[in-house]
């Protein structure tokens, strides 16, 4: 009587392991790294069709969904050539106003390049001549701000863009050179 009692109570326990390791499926015991391209899509499958309304909670929050489209347009050259440029490597030069030394201008350069720097801007400084420094940008979509900052320094006489000169405030004449002329 006893043996019948343990037969059945194995075959009940088998039945038991049996059901509930099947419940739970052999995916939820894989690791993510081992899954196929079919696991990932059967998962993404399963989670849109439990999703409640249709759309991911996240459309909803995205700020540039609601913002509109603006295709390049010519009514700011200096925004539409840093959109053509961005991710791209570009250079600008400037020119040291006065007649530097290259011992002077390789100065001059140390401190506008420690200045970009520290704004965080990724540049790179080069000397040419005794006035010319060449600065090398890897994102282009930035040169606009850095030729800001550069012209804005009272060494600075002048800043090339793509054939296009901005001048700087060495360009324009102090109060003590007006007396002298």
């Amino acid at each position: 009587m006893c043996s019948r009692y343990l037969i059945i109570f194995g075959f009940v326990l088998i039945y038991t392991l049996n059901v509930t390791f099947a419940a739970y499926g052999d995916h939820k015991h894989r690791d993510p790294i081992d899954y196929t391209d079919d696991d990932v899509n059967r998962l993404f499958e399963q989670w849109e069709e439990n999703d409640e309304d249709g759309s991911s909670k996240d459309d909803e929050d995205d700020p540039r969904k609601h913002q509109p489209k603006r295709p390049l347009t010519g009514k700011d050259p200096e925004k539409l050539f840093a959109q053509m440029k961005k991710g791209q490597a570009t250079m600008l030069t400037a020119l040291v106003a006065g007649n530097p030394t290259k011992r002077e201008t390789e100065q001059i350069a140390l401190i506008w390049w420690m200045g970009l720097r520290n704004a965080l801007y990724d540049v790179h400084k080069f000397v040419g001549d005794d006035n010319k420094i060449v600065f090398g940008i890897d994102d282009g979509s930035r040169i606009y701000e850095i030729k800001e900052f550069l012209i804005n320094q009272p060494e600075c006489y002048e800043v090339i863009i793509d054939q296009q000169t901005f001048p700087g405030r060495g360009s324009k004449p102090t109060k003590s050179k007006l007396k002298e002329l």
